[in-house]
């Protein structure tokens, strides 16, 4: 079988939208109530690539809600949860990792929030969030 040669002009040229990651530290509360962690510039939307919790002492493990919106916890908005990520004991930290275009994606000008679970630690701890802000 001869292989079809398609004419140039018939072919569709795919132009990538420009890729900026971007990155954020915040220092967590020491309570339980709902912590705004990331606004993003109007009318844009921010896709999550990676998420970070260090803790700098070994404290209990902890349990930190990741969501988009500003409700006071992942449950009453259920379809905004990220994850809920587990900080364990040895005073090390944890992370969630998405590709680059199937992380999680807010709506327009929705911010990103966080939360201990249970009980919070009595230190603050580091959160580093990668991230890119979408049209």
């Amino acid at each position: 079988m001869a292989r079809r040669r398609y004419r140039s002009r018939y072919r569709t040229k795919v132009r990538r939208r420009p890729f900026r990651l971007l990155i954020r530290v915040v220092d967590t509360s020491t309570n339980t109530s709902q912590q705004t962690i990331l606004t993003p510039r109007p009318g844009r939307r921010i896709r999550l690539i990676r998420t970070k919790v260090l803790q700098e002492t070994a404290e209990n493990r902890h349990l930190w809600e990741l969501y988009f919106g500003d409700a006071p916890n992942m449950i009453t908005g259920v379809h905004k949860g990220i994850d809920i990520l587990a900080v364990p004991d040895s005073g090390a930290g944890a992370t969630r990792v998405f590709q680059r275009t199937q992380g999680p994606r807010g709506q327009r000008n929705e911010v990103l929030s966080g939360r201990w679970r249970g009980f919070a630690p009595s230190n603050p701890h580091k959160i580093i969030i990668e991230y890119s802000e979408e049209s």
